[in-house]
C-alpha cells in the first residue's frame, strides 16, 4: 500500500512554515495508512509513505519490490476532457510495467471482492501480442469463470452483423485462443459485431453479460495506445466493474507472465 506526499510547488511562508507543513502533511498521510491496517485485517501487506510524482514511485515500487499488478481507484475528480479518470490515474496506467487494474467511479464496492464470474476481454485483433488475453484465460481458469472474446468493427453507418466479410474476423479471434485455452471450464464465446461507437458498445455488452472484469490489451508506443486510443479513459470512468491493462510484450521490461 503505497500513499504519495506532493512536495509543495511553491513556497508560502518562510523556510520554517513550509518545514512544519511537510512535517504536518507526512504525519496526516501516516496517520491515513495506520487507519487502512483494520481494512486489510490479516492479509500480509506492507505500506510505503513516499514524496513525489505519484506515477513515479508507483514505477521506482513496481522495479524494485518485484510487483505483479498495480491496482489504482480512480475517484472521477479529474477535468472533464480526461473523462473524470484522473490525471495521477492517467499517469500510473500509462507508465507502470506491469499490469494495472482499475477501479472506476462508477464501480460499487459490493460488486468487489467476491468470484470473477464473468469476464469480456476486449481487442482489436492487430495488437502485436495479447498478453492480455493470457490474463484472462488465467483468471477463467482459476475462477471458473465464462469468458467472452469481444471486437467491434467501427461504422458510421452500421450494417447487419451477419455480413460474409465477418466470418474472417471471427476466424481471427478464434485464432488468438492458445493452447491454454483448452483448460477452461466452459468454452469462451466469440463475438464480433459492428457499431457506430466501440467504446459505448463495449460498455453496453460488459452490462448485459454482468461483467466482473474487463481486459485490454495497452500499446505501449503511445499515451493512452490500446485498440481503443484515448477512448479508454472512457470505458474506465463508465465501466461499472473494474478494468485490467496489460501491455504488450515490448514493453514488459523484464516482468515474467
Amino acid at each position: 500500500i503505497v500513499h504519495v506526499v506532493h512536495p509543495p510547488e511553491i513556497d508560502i511562508g518562510s523556510p520554517d512554515a513550509n518545514s512544519a507543513l511537510c512535517r504536518q502533511a507526512q504525519m496526516d498521510a501516516q496517520r491515513q495508512l495506520e487507519s487502512l491496517d483494520t481494512v486489510v485485517g490479516t492479509v500480509p501487506h506492507r505500506t510505503w509513505l513516499r514524496e513525489g510524482e505519484v506515477s513515479e514511485v508507483v514505477e521506482d515500487l513496481v522495479r524494485s519490490q518485484r510487483i505483479d499488478l498495480v491496482v489504482v481507484g480512480a475517484s472521477g475528480k479529474s477535468e472533464l476532457k480526461k473523462f473524470f479518470l484522473g490525471s495521477e490515474a492517467e499517469a500510473i496506467v500509462r507508465k507502470a510495467t506491469c499490469p494495472v487494474l482499475m477501479v472506476g467511479p462508477h464501480v460499487s464496492p459490493t460488486s468487489c471482492g467476491g468470484r470473477l464470474t464473468q469476464l469480456l476481454y476486449a481487442t482489436s485483433l492487430w495488437e502485436e501480442s495479447h498478453c492480455g488475453l493470457q490474463y484472462a484465460i488465467r483468471l477463467a481458469i482459476q475462477n471458473k469463470s465464462e469468458l467472452l472474446l469481444f471486437h467491434v468493427v467501427e461504422q458510421e453507418e452500421p450494417k447487419q452483423s451477419d455480413h460474409e466479410w465477418l466470418r474472417e474476423y471471427r476466424r481471427i479471434l478464434r485464432d488468438l485462443l492458445p493452447e491454454s485455452a483448452r483448460d477452461l471450464l466452459v468454452e469462451p464465446v466469440l463475438r464480433v459485431e459492428v457499431a457506430k461507437n466501440s467504446t459505448a458498445r463495449i460498455l453496453q455488452v460488459a452490462d448485459e453479460i454482468g461483467a466482473d472484469l474487463i481486459v485490454m490489451d495497452l500499446h505501449p508506443e503511445e499515451s493512452w495506445a490500446t485498440h481503443l486510443g484515448d477512448k479508454v479513459y472512457e470505458i474506465i470512468s463508465c465501466a461499472s466493474c473494474p478494468v485490467l491493462t496489460v501491455r504488450t510484450k515490448a514493453e514488459h521490461d523484464g516482468w515474467q507472465e
